[in-house]
């Protein structure tokens, strides 16, 4: 009897958790795009304002930004540092492609973000500084999005978890 108490648990907390987990998902993602924006103002501000390399400004820029968008600016900077892409576009596509899987963007955004390293490093400051400008709007646009997706649609996945643990539990035991 304690086994079934027990096996019982686990199943309903396990639907539970992956309900709390299917609502959460938009937000982190959410979050981790405007971390991604805070990143790519703080290289627009360095690119129009400051004359350091880019691999040092992707250096500092990884310091003052938060969890895998840090390793993204951190390993591009590196790569640039050590000379081992032929260019800012090519170091910035391989960390994307590297990280994807540790970050919660999707493949629209990792197109975006690759696409965004073409003109990055290769043009004046002006026209990087306007490429930045565009991949910032599309961010802005994603982001809200998804808050207005989250709130609508977090409280039926959180729900839709504990019920369908409730009814696995009901059913097996």
């Amino acid at each position: 009897m304690l086994i079934k108490a027990i096996g019982a648990f686990i199943v309903f907390f396990s639907c539970a958790a992956c309900g709390l987990y299917l609502s959460l998902k938009d937000r982190f993602r959410a979050e981790e795009l405007k971390e991604m924006k805070r990143g790519l103002m703080l290289l627009k501000s360095s690119i129009g304002y400051s004359s350091k390399p880019l691999y040092e400004a992707m250096i500092d820029i990884s310091e003052k930004t938060e969890n895998t968008v840090s390793e993204i600016f951190e390993d591009t900077g590196r790569l640039l540092k050590a000379r081992k892409a032929s260019s800012v576009g090519e170091a910035w596509r391989k960390t994307i492609s590297d990280r994807r899987s540790r970050t919660y963007f999707t493949k629209n955004d990792t197109e975006m973000f690759s696409a965004f390293a073409d003109i990055l490093g290769g043009d004046d400051s002006k026209c990087q500084i306007e490429n930045i400008d565009s991949v910032i709007d599309y961010i802005d646009k994603k982001a809200e999005e998804l808050m207005r997706k989250n709130n609508k649609d977090a409280r039926l996945f959180r729900s839709a978890g504990v019920l369908g643990g409730i009814l696995i539990v009901v059913v097996l035991f």
